[in-house]
């Protein structure tokens, strides 16, 4: 017979079991390293901004996709002017630079509140994860401010044990949310580009749902200038960074894609790991940095080259897509696209990591890292095929051509690789975040090349989820889009494109508007608008998949209004 004490022991073991899985009991500040997992992505990270190269047990480190290794390490560079002060910083731990420390400028990195915060979808409304939010509130964490008194306190009001919308609730992001805040305080002397800190605060989201969209987890940063340095910082580039490692990290090779605006790597032949399903793994920028530009994205009505709301004329607006919160909308800016895609390769020598501020500002900026310009035609580690004229390929845009049929710029290198996206330039002016979101994509096929398309279909259905708001009702926090004041036809993107490019063009008054597509003897080739608008920014897609490579050209008719651009087909 059992004594009592066994009995009790057996009782308390019960009763610890269902705390421990009665969410929302223990507090869900997770410490300084923990992981999402997604549908087939396991992501370990910490709170210094590392993802990947962080031990996590029991599974330990490395991402993985359906149980094998895919990515060693990602993260981030960052680099601007202060002062005409050339600086850059970064997370990129095979590269050996870890430029930022748990927790706001100033803090002590070791304080327990400088860590990760979760939030998942199961968690109990007002419970422990709800209320620990308050500390990462203090830290910079958004909240859904029911009330409208501008102060997070997650109290039931009515007692009913239910969240109801005049009630505060933690910004939950899909169904896992993880939210964490560092600062690039690293001394200079212990930095590989010995930069000096700049007063800069980066607030992470990493989050994910479990769904049809498929294998991915989003990754927002939202980039503060604290002025402790100085109140702006200029000239400043974001870069996502990544060193993938697909089964055999020893037989991958690297791609752009210019219309996803992301750097991919895949395989070409069967892996260790993989075999014939040899999953392609991307990074794209969902969305850019926004940036205020005179004479593009507002009219300068007092000539100061700074846009000022009420006196300045909007003629573009950025957008964030925040899911729950609604969107924050910035009249008088855009969010900016990919300004370069390249990749480094550490074992060739004059490709290597950059060993200095110099040669980061380089990579970032889509040069090699003495500072020259790549030549499609002649560079080593690639090769122009399927006859696209290689001088025609976009320089700052490396192996951006099609592996899958093998044309374009086409990497001839299966190898331990590197990729950097940048985009870029704006400017942090002192307690303005600016936000960026990048989704890390991955799947796979029958054959390797096969992934490459199961990546892109993941890419395009994850863009339009964004631009949907996450599936939430999209609600402005700031204030309404402004009145378009002038006709404008913009320059495609991408350029060149393949298969697709979108055509953006603003009317100021309601009008008849035709669209048209020529090729280069003036021969009509697409209508793509014919009919009245109402004023408002527009775009549309092209797309030329039954085309051949060349020139074409676009034609705006709107009222009195005519403006023609070219494009670049290139297959």
């Amino acid at each position: 017979m059992k004594s009592p004490f066994f009995k009790k022991e057996i009782l308390f073991w019960f009763f610890l079991i269902f705390l421990v899985n009665y969410s929302g009991t223990f507090s869900q500040n997770v410490g300084t390293a923990t992981y999402i997992e997604a549908n087939e992505i396991y992501l370990p990270f910490n709170n210094r901004g590392v993802i990947a190269d962080v031990n996590v047990p029991p599974k330990g480190s490395l991402g993985q996709f359906a149980g094998e290794g895919f990515l060693f390490s990602s993260g981030f560079w960052l680099s601007g002017y202060t002062n005409s002060i050339l600086w850059a910083n970064a997370v990129a731990s095979a590269s050996l630079v870890e430029d930022y420390q748990a927790g706001t400028v100033g803090m002590n990195p070791n304080d327990p509140k400088a860590s990760i915060y979760k939030l998942t979808s199961s968690d109990i409304p007002f419970g422990q994860s709800w209320q620990d939010w308050i500390d990462a509130v203090d830290l910079g964490a958004d909240f859904y401010d029911g009330n409208n008194d501008g102060i997070y306190n997650p109290v039931d009001l009515n007692g009913n044990n239910l969240w109801d919308p005049d009630e505060d609730k933690p910004d939950l992001i899909l169904d896992e949310t993880y939210w964490c805040v560092f600062n690039d305080g690293v001394p200079s002397n212990l930095r590989r580009w010995q930069s000096e800190p700049q007063g800069i605060e980066i607030r992470q989201t990493i989050f994910a749902e479990v769904s049809s969209t498929g294998n991915v987890v989003f990754v927002r940063y939202r980039i503060k200038n604290t002025g402790t340095v100085a109140d702006t910082l200029k000239d400043v580039y974001l870069s996502m960074w990544a060193d993938a490692d697909i089964g055999d990290a020893t037989d991958d090779v690297y791609g752009c894609d210019t219309v996803r605006q992301g750097v991919y790597f895949y395989g070409n032949q069967p892996d260790a790991a993989y075999g014939n399903q040899v999953p392609s793994f991307m990074m794209d920028l969902l969305t850019g940095p926004h940036s205020y530009i005179s004479g593009e994205t507002f009219i300068d009505v007092n000539g100061n080259n700074i846009y000022e709301n009420g006196i300045d004329t909007p003629i573009d607006t950025a957008v964030n897509y925040l899911g729950p919160l609604g969107i924050r909308i910035f009249p008088g800016a855009k969010n900016l696209v990919a300004s370069s895609l390249i990749t480094y390769i550490n074992s060739i020598p004059g490709l290597q990591d950059p060993g200095n501020i110099i040669e980061a500002r380089n990579y970032i900026s889509g040069l090699d890292p003495a500072g020259q310009l790549l030549n499609p035609c002649t560079w080593a580690y690639g090769e122009v095929r399927g006859g696209v004229p290689c001088n025609e390929v976009n320089p700052y845009f490396w192996c951006s051509g099609n592996p899958i049929i093998d044309v374009g710029w086409i990497s001839n290198q299966n190898r331990d690789i590197r990729g950097v996206g940048s985009a870029g330039p704006f400017t942090l002016v002192k307690n303005q975040e600016v936000e960026v979101l990048i989704g890390y994509e991955i799947d796979r096929s029958t054959t390797p090349l096969g992934g490459i398309t199961a990546v892109r279909a993941i890419s395009d259905a994850v863009q339009d989820f964004y631009e949907n708001n996450f599936g939430y009702p999209i609600v402005s926090v700031e204030d309404e889009p402004p009145v378009v004041s002038n006709f404008k036809l913009e320059q495609n993107y991408p350029n060149p494109f393949n298969p697709s490019t979108v055509i953006s063009y603003q009317l100021p008054v309601t009008g008849d508007v035709i669209l048209k597509v020529y090729d280069v003897l003036g021969n009509e080739i697409a209508t793509l608008v014919n009919e009245e608008k109402q004023p408002g920014v527009y775009e549309v897609e092209f797309d030329a998949s039954s085309l051949a490579s060349g020139m074409y050209l676009y034609k705006l008719q709107a009222g009195s209004f005519t403006n023609t651009k070219k494009m670049i087909l290139m297959k």
